[in-house]
């Protein structure tokens, strides 16, 4: 059993002064610490002044795989980008080998993560993921639009799902993605979503990520139309944007991105949780996602292949900024909240909150120049300096471990 004293508890919903909790590998009580001591005599007691502590991130939607990328990659349009990973797919996925995946995930977690969506296209990061300290919803990923390659893409598929089976547990939820309306023939898309159904899995899905999508799928028209008939000798796509969507009526299921869907397109996901990538969004020129229209929404940082950083903290100031028609002191808060509570709900993880029964998985944001001021501030300013004056954590626990500590 530990002690852990912090000036500021983010529960989320709420804050508290000058608290303390008590944990072993989840959070067994709240109180000032002098009564906590005296409740468990025998506690190891960890102070750290002039911090906040607050829940651990999830992010619902992640590319592991392209990890080595850095600037290789071509950014500033949707289609000169998608040319890119054509070309350097292979290199690429050659470079992050076990050590670079690992490198990242260990880099998730001092970033103040614990919890991933991940899209594994290949299966490569499998062990990796299987065997690190983060609680990972592993969502293997079909792709393929020609429908006389149906049976073989959903074969491999199908195997790659089994494998990542093997290492189900409470921390490890093997998942099914679709990769995009534009990219999976309704055939293998409903065969695959069969899967998700009799195996109760959490799905996600790309979904009018970009204009080229839009155009494409409602015309056979646009930038797409060069595409596929260069790559796949595809004249007309391969699916009805409304039709693709019924697929997922029965299904629980992370709409990504967004950006581009319409009135009907919303109407048919009312319910589904949208998961907004703003960084990501921006660098491929696709625009900003319109926050009003979704009823439940998360941030992910998507993946290094879209993004300079998969660190959270990065992305949730990138969302205050692109969204200037929020009033900035609740929206922070709304935020902090989506990121820890809400995320890790979404994905299943008994985590995001700092209350009795779950998880003991939180980080420690130190700010050495006193925390004083912090108590004088309206409380929605707090969530605010906290988003804007925080780069990376002091310290992340992962179910009662101190894992920077650890490191070290």
């Amino acid at each position: 059993m530990k002690i852990l004293f912090s000036n500021l508890i983010l529960t989320p919903d709420i804050i508290l002064y000058d608290k303390a909790i008590a944990f072993d590998k989840k959070i067994k009580d709240i109180d000032d610490l002098e009564t906590l001591k005296a409740r468990y005599p025998q506690a190891e007691v960890l102070i750290y002044e002039n911090s906040i502590l607050l829940p651990t991130f999830a992010n619902p939607h992640v590319h592991l795989e392209f990890s080595a990328n850095r600037t290789t990659l071509s950014y500033g349009d949707f289609l000169t980008w998608l040319y890119s990973v054509i070309s350097f797919r292979e290199e690429l996925l050659l470079k992050c080998n076990q050590s670079c995946l690992e490198e990242t995930l260990s880099t998730l977690i001092e970033y103040g993560t614990t919890a991933i969506g991940e899209i594994s296209s290949y299966g490569d990061d499998l062990v990796a993921c299987a065997n690190s300290k983060l609680k990972v919803v592993f969502f293997n990923e079909v792709i393929g639009a020609n429908p006389a390659t149906v049976d073989i893409s959903f074969a491999s598929f199908l195997e790659r799902f089994k494998e990542s089976q093997e290492f189900k547990s409470e921390r490890f939820k093997p998942a099914v993605a679709i990769h995009s309306p534009y990219s999976v023939h309704y055939v293998l898309a409903k065969k695959a979503l069969n899967v998700a159904k009799s195996e109760g899995c959490l799905v996600s899905v790309h979904f009018m990520e970009s204009l080229a999508e839009r155009e494409w799928l409602d015309k056979g028209t646009g930038e797409f139309a060069k595409f596929f008939k260069q790559f796949l000798n595809q004249t007309r796509p391969i699916n009805d944007p409304l039709e693709f969507l019924e697929l997922f009526e029965d299904v629980p299921t992370l709409f990504v991105h967004m950006v581009y869907a319409n009135k009907r397109e919303w109407e048919k996901v009312k319910d589904s949780t949208i998961i907004h990538c703003p960084i990501s969004n921006r660098v491929l020129g696709n625009g900003v996602l319109d926050l009003s229209k979704p009823k439940h929404y998360l941030i992910a940082t998507d993946g290094l292949s879209s993004n300079y950083s998969l660190n959270m903290f990065e992305e949730l100031k990138a969302t205050l900024f692109v969204h200037p028609h929020y009033p900035i002191l609740p929206f922070a808060k709304e935020l902090i909240v989506k990121a820890t509570k809400e995320a890790h709900k979404v994905l299943g993880f008994e985590a995001g909150e700092i209350v009795k029964g779950k998880l003991a998985d939180f980080q420690i944001i130190s700010f050495e120049e006193g925390i004083e001021h912090f108590k004088k501030k309206e409380e929605m300013e707090i969530y605010l300096q906290l988003l804007l004056h925080t780069s990376k954590p002091k310290a992340v626990f992962i179910e009662g471990e101190n894992f920077l500590e650890r490191r070290k």
